[in-house]
């Protein structure tokens, strides 16, 4: 059955307050948070890392845990933020339907709001899911599980297969995925967690062997791991980008638990191992995306954004070949959760979950936090782009009665609350969602070519974990045969 909504946001609508939020692989996240938090307040709060590495050792020390909560999650906010704050006037709310992209993809026109459909699609076994994206022909969708396994969508049978990647002993969670632009392969990143040991890994996943009927053999691992670390997520750059110039993809590694450290790496597609650029940086919280966005002289850059025990937001970019890292600005996003490049990498779009704000890098630096688009009582945490770069989709959690998922759209450079239409999932607790305030959708993906996607998400607890993947097509839209 299909739900239709849009709903045009005047003030600030109601919507889901995030349940857990991940702590760079599974994290179970104390709740009870300063009543008095600023919506720009960094949040320092405590967690029991890697607790679903294994759910009997989550539990031997006794601690009291609302949820087994699986990467993406949410923390729960519901003490932590006043939900009846008056939203600031936004002095860009005027809406400019012709408005065009100054930056490099000026040919983007941006679209009218769109009024959403969405269908649960069933799949078996399917645990809670954290990473989609689509085959750059739009075929077929990679979903990631928070652990040890993928699932393969067909778009035309509405057909899915899951396949394991599991290696004992312990646990692969899984971080991200990203296709090559070519579509003949994607990288996958993710870590292998065995007692209180962390090592990132990375696999890829090969089209034709897909295609050729054999989806259990499509993942393989590369041999490129690093002790110490998880690998929290990789971005391909726009063509003509990054160090190398040659369209190397761009991997996030963070570790350390109290003090971190991040790592952009660039892998080589011929070898298949990390070669080229290499940046660390000391950062004040554990990382968790990065994206492509343009430094003040129109050339590449990298924003990181970390949210997990903390808050940072640094940038890495090349004057002149010269490398630098610029700090992020000193606790005005919150703890930021992802990040989306606008296609060509003009700017990026970022998601601050404890201060429920869309943030915006472009020309070098952030937009003032001030005027960054806000939602009081939405809880948000994962932003993402069509390959058109006409619209991106805002997701995150679920609440209200009745009960509906938060799901915002956002318009090509209409960069305002006035702007950013509220198209939420309507009677989220009934069939077929059957969800509660502790479900929340945790990433989405446009397929290219037409005006839908898929939405993913789902519920981990220790009583069992439930995933959901949601189709969305926008109503009149480019149909998406």
């Amino acid at each position: 059955m299909w739900a239709t909504v849009v709903v045009w946001l005047a003030g600030c609508a109601s919507a889901g307050l995030p349940d857990s939020h991940r702590d760079a692989g599974s994290a179970s996240f104390d709740a009870g948070l300063d009543a008095a938090l600023s919506d720009a307040a960094s949040l320092d709060a405590a967690t029991e890392r890697d607790g679903a590495a294994e759910l009997d050792a989550a539990l031997d020390d006794g601690a009291t845990l609302d949820a087994f909560v699986p990467p993406d999650g949410f923390i729960a906010l519901d003490a932590a933020l006043p939900l009846d704050a008056a939203l600031p006037v936004d002095a860009a709310a005027a809406v400019d339907a012709a408005a065009t992209d100054a930056g490099r993809d000026a040919g983007a026109v941006t679209p009218g709001p769109g009024t959403y459909l969405y269908r649960r699609i069933p799949v078996g076994g399917m645990r809670d899911t954290t990473r989609v994206a689509f085959h750059p022909d739009g075929t077929y969708a990679i979903v990631l599980e928070s652990y040890d396994f993928a699932i393969a969508y067909d778009w035309a049978s509405d057909t899915a297969t899951r396949i394991d990647l599991s290696a004992a002993p312990g646990n692969l969670y899984l971080t991200d995925i990203a296709f090559d632009p070519s579509g003949d392969f994607a990288i996958l990143t993710g870590y292998d967690h065995v007692g209180t040991t962390d090592t990132g890994a990375l696999l890829v996943f090969d089209d034709a062997t897909y295609r050729g009927g054999s989806p259990a053999a499509s993942i393989t691992r590369l041999s490129e791991t690093r002790t110490g670390e998880r690998f929290m997520a990789v971005t391909f750059p726009p063509p003509g980008d990054g160090a190398a110039g040659d369209g190397r993809p761009v991997v996030l590694s963070s570790s350390g638990t109290s003090s971190y450290i991040a790592r952009l790496r660039e892998l080589d597609l011929v070898t298949r191992t990390f070669s080229g650029l290499v940046e660390a940086r000391p950062t004040g919280a554990g990382c968790d995306d990065l994206a492509f966005a343009d430094n003040e002289f129109g050339g590449w850059g990298i924003v990181v954004v970390c949210g997990s025990n903390g808050a940072d937001a640094p940038y890495y970019t090349q004057i002149g070949g010269v490398g630098e890292w610029r700090p992020g600005p000193a606790g005005t996003l919150g703890n930021a959760s992802r990040a989306s490049s606008h296609p060509g990498g003009d700017y990026a779009l970022a998601i601050g979950w404890s201060g429920r704000r869309v943030h915006r890098f472009e020309a070098g630096a952030w937009r003032a936090s001030g005027a960054a688009p806000w939602f009081t009582t939405l809880s948000i945490y994962d932003v993402s782009f069509s390959s058109d770069g006409r619209r991106a989709l805002v997701v995150g959690g679920a609440s209200g009665s009745p009960l509906h998922a938060a799901v915002l759209e956002y318009r090509h450079d209409l960069y305002s609350m006035a702007a950013i239409t509220d198209v939420s999932i309507a009677g989220f607790d009934a069939a077929p969602y059957l969800g509660d305030t502790s479900t929340s959708l945790h990433a989405s993906a446009f397929r290219p070519g037409c005006d839908g996607g898929l939405i993913v998400g789902g519920k981990t607890s220790f009583s069992g974990s439930t995933g959901l993947l949601i189709e969305f097509t926008i109503e009149g839209g480019a149909a998406c045969p």
